[in-house]
């Protein structure tokens, strides 16, 4: 996958493609956005230019560069995913420090692709902040967050942020039938438009036939705010029915949380349940709202009665909004 196959945020890439083509990439990127826009796959389209050895367009996909980077095993790409434990602390990212000083071992250029950013501690901002401000020649760092305002200010100031949205789920559908030649038109388009065109969550509700979950998740997330606490109940009760699907509804409670948090801090987002949210609580409930659910996930894990699960979720929810 190159820009060019890239869905929509033309913008970015027109942006991106210039600097290409221009000589003036920058050291340091931010791409935001809300899960499934492509953050990761376009950190990696990043990271395949760094290291292209063509001498036309890059990248160009079939280099001894580009072919190392598709298979992971380019010895001048690092990746530190944030959902690794410990791989953004304060030593991961010294680490990734002093190795930025050491030149590339076989590319034009060294890169870092710092993945899932939004909890990473402001020590470790601080620490990568140093060589941001000095970068050594031919080194790019690559971050991916949520928002980036979850970011020091300072930390943005010395990155080009690219901001990634989801495309119209018409087009979005249109990319799936490239991935899922084989299914139903119509199926692939119902999961375009339960995901607002996000291409990653559509995937997701694809291959795990999840769109009813999907679906009620989102139903719970509106109910939320609400005053009809009845309301609430009987939706949480439908958790009843299984274990592997009251799971994957709290997943995507959680997806529907990332948005609120977007729509907390002024970013726009299709969800209209986390629009109400974010207009009705402040951030700091917001992030309580994301702890509870993820509570809600262990205690699933555990011999909870489901039939007494949804009642206990239904007060666990109304709690963060009135308390």
């Amino acid at each position: 996958m190159d820009l060019k196959t890239f869905v929509a945020n033309e913008t970015v890439l027109y942006e991106l493609s210039h600097a290409m083509n221009s000589d003036t990439f920058p050291h340091a990127i931010i791409i935001d956005g809300a899960a499934g826009t492509g953050k990761k796959t376009l950190a990696d389209i990043i990271a395949r230019y760094c290291v292209c050895l063509s001498d036309g367009e890059k990248p160009c996909g079939h280099c001894p560069g580009c072919l190392k980077a598709l298979h992971g095993t380019h010895t001048d790409i690092f990746i530190a995913d944030g959902n690794t434990p410990g791989a953004l602390a304060i030593d991961a990212i010294r680490k990734i420090r002093s190795d930025a000083y050491i030149v590339p071992n076989e590319a034009p250029k060294k890169v870092y692709e710092i993945l899932d950013c939004d909890k990473i501690q402001a020590a470790a901002q601080n620490a990568l902040l140093k060589i941001l401000e000095e970068p050594p020649k031919n080194v790019v760092f690559v971050l991916t967050v949520t928002s980036a305002n979850m970011l020091l200010q300072t930390v943005r100031s010395r990155s080009r942020i690219y901001t990634l949205y989801p495309p119209a789920p018409e087009q979005a559908a249109q990319f799936l039938r490239e991935l899922y030649p084989d299914k139903d038109s119509e199926e692939l388009l119902s999961a375009a438009r339960l995901t607002d065109g996000n291409i990653g969550k559509a995937i997701q509700t694809i291959e795990s036939g999840s769109e009813e979950a999907k679906a009620l998740a989102d139903e719970i997330m509106a109910a939320v705010t609400t005053k009809r606490e009845y309301d609430l109940l009987l939706l949480t009760s439908r958790l009843s029915a299984g274990r592997e699907f009251a799971s994957s509804v709290l997943d995507f409670m959680l997806e529907d949380v990332g948005e609120c948090i977007r729509a907390s801090v002024g970013l726009p987002t299709n969800l209209k349940a986390a629009q109400d949210i974010a207009a009705k609580l402040s951030p700091k409930r917001v992030y309580k709202l994301a702890d509870n659910i993820e509570n809600a996930k262990n205690v699933l894990k555990s011999n909870v009665n489901l039939n007494f699960f949804g009642t206990w979720l239904c007060a666990v929810l109304k709690s963060v909004v009135s308390g």
